[in-house]
């Protein structure tokens, strides 16, 4: 990860904050989050490292997202991806999709807290859009499981970038610092490449860190592993090592993009208020995937115990940790290598 991560200043009251909203919201009722399992996974905690710089109020909307998305992706693992209820499965996505179109929630904590965040959020319809993507990808992975298929690496990487609401997460980002930009150019062609740069990298991650839990268990066939491992007739480790070079790609075209984008602003005629716009949002991206990757080291989510332990956000270890190194960097604030 050649980006620093920050940790921000109000990390222990957003903990505290979404702790009691999905208490609220009845998320802790043992199926899939137990309190100590949401404890040791510390989804309080992802926005404080992914978005270290937005203000306490939008940090708390922020990660009440975040952990929404991480419950219903939880929840429809353990509900109808590892038994194969896809009758089920297209219920639950069905109730959602009605909730964000404005229906009442049921009981359902899934329900509940996307009605609660629509009620405090400006949704238009390009988040709508992507919402109901993010509903349809975790229909995709349950068919293409029902089904025992394992679906083409590209076709994977694609549906991924949907499941983890890749481009929700970069709108939230560039919202939390406040860069306005042009509407043409964020349908630029090379801006379309960084969000899909950027969300490859988390989702692809997540296929390597999370795979034992989720994929090695039986619980999907739809995993990036697996796709390479099948494709390409390989072991499981040329897989994985596959896998992480592709990650490895997408964070080199990143940069790549980002050294592009000061003539895409001339390009478009910014004026000095949007560029540093533009520098800004750049920025929160770094700080995301490089947050977001220090949060992946530390979390018990993907622990197969049911009561994982949370590791501090500090002295890494394990796979793929022995070139990673974390030092203070100025108050609240460690760099990561």
């Amino acid at each position: 990860m050649p980006f620093a991560a920050r940790l921000s200043p109000h990390v222990d009251r957003v903990r505290q904050h979404t702790k009691t909203w999905v208490r609220d919201m009845g998320m802790l009722g043992g199926v899939p989050w137990t309190e100590a399992f949401y404890d040791a996974a510390d989804y309080g905690g992802f926005g404080p490292l992914t978005h270290p710089t937005a203000s306490l109020d939008d940090l708390k909307h922020i990660n009440d997202w975040h952990t929404w998305g991480f419950y219903v992706s939880d929840a429809f693992r353990d509900g109808f991806l590892r038994p194969r209820n896809v009758t089920g499965g297209r219920a639950f996505v069905a109730a959602l999709k009605s909730v964000l179109n404005g229906a009442a929630p049921s009981a359902n904590p899934a329900e509940r807290g996307l009605a609660d965040l629509v009620s405090r959020s400006t949704l238009d319809d390009e988040d709508r859009h992507h919402l109901a993507e993010f509903f349809d990808a975790l229909l995709w992975e349950l068919h293409n499981t029902a089904q025992g298929r394992v679906p083409d690496p590209i076709d994977l990487v694609e549906m991924r970038r949907r499941s983890i609401a890749a481009e929700l997460s970069a709108k939230l980002a560039r919202k939390s610092v406040g860069a306005e930009l042009p509407a043409e150019l964020l349908r630029n062609s090379t801006m379309r490449a960084l969000v899909d740069s950027f969300g490859d990298v988390p989702a692809l991650r997540q296929e390597i860190v999370g795979f034992d839990h989720a994929h090695a268990t039986g619980g999907s066939t739809t995993s990036a592993v697996l796709a390479v491992r099948q494709f390409f007739d390989c072991d499981l480790q040329q897989a994985v090592s596959v896998v992480a070079d592709l990650i490895s790609a997408r964070l080199r075209q990143i940069g790549s993009i980002i050294g592009e984008l000061p003539s895409i602003a001339d390009e478009y005629g910014l004026d000095a208020e949007a560029k540093a716009g533009l520098d800004r949002y750049v920025e929160a991206l770094k700080s995301w995937l490089a947050g977001e990757v220090l949060w992946t080291q530390r979390t018990g989510r993907h622990s197969s115990s049911p009561i994982p332990t949370r590791k501090s956000f500090h002295a890494p270890s394990g796979l793929g940790t022995q070139s990673l190194h974390i030092r203070p960097h100025g108050r609240g604030r460690v760099a990561v290598r």
